[in-house]
Parts: C-alpha cells; structure tokens; sequence
C-alpha cells in the first residue's frame, strides 16, 4: 500500500503540471504569433512624367518576406522582392498597381492605388 501511495502523489502532481502548462503554452505561442504578425507600415506611388514611383514598407512576419508586385493585374516578376520600383507608363492611360507582401506563414497584406499617368516635365 505505502509503494501505491508513493508512486500515485508523483503521478498526480505531474498529471497536474501538465494540465497547467498546457495553456501558458497556448497563452505564449499566441503572444508569439501577434508580435510577429505583418504589418503594412507604408505604401506610396508618385506619379511623374512618363513614370511611377513606389514603394512600399513592412513590419513584422515570419523570415522569409516576399513582396510582389502587379500592375493592371500583371505579375512583374523583374520587380519581385523590391521595396522600392520604378514603373514605365503611357501619359493619360490609368493604371493599377498592387503590392502583395507575404511571409512564410502564408500571411499576407496588399498596398493597392489606380494612378493616371502623366505627360511632361515631373
């Protein structure tokens, strides 16, 4: 009897750590995850003569970070994984520009803007 006794009170008490870790581990890997979620943290295009200019900003995420860029809906894969781009246009014609910067967990955040192209001097 005394070696039930003996071996049930160490039972019970890991039985209970157990029971009590669990969700300050739950509490912790959601602590975690928001102090890494991504962010947009700027987006800017300014129009110029025959010409945008973008950028865009982030903040947070899982490594690694993608950004991606289209324009009227096309991927521009020359301009993948760039903060900052330069994009060629015809004056009067409207365009839209999107960023999508995703990381490794799949998140992901857009920067959207339509823009009318403009002609002359910036």
């Amino acid at each position: 009897m005394r070696m039930l006794r003996t071996l049930a009170l160490p039972a019970a008490l890991v039985a209970g750590l157990s029971l009590v870790q669990a969700p300050l581990a739950a509490s912790a890997a959601t602590t975690a995850t928001s102090a890494f979620a991504l962010t947009l943290t700027g987006g800017s295009c300014e129009p110029l003569a025959r010409r945008f200019l973008c950028s865009v900003a982030s903040s947070g995420g899982v490594a690694p970070i993608a950004t991606r860029w289209f324009v009227n809906g096309n991927h521009i894969a020359a301009y993948d994984n760039r903060s900052f781009v330069g994009i060629g246009c015809q004056p009067t014609f409207g365009y839209t520009i999107r960023a999508v910067i995703s990381d490794a967990t799949g998140a992901s955040v857009e920067y959207n803007t339509s823009q009318t192209c403009r002609s002359g001097n910036p």
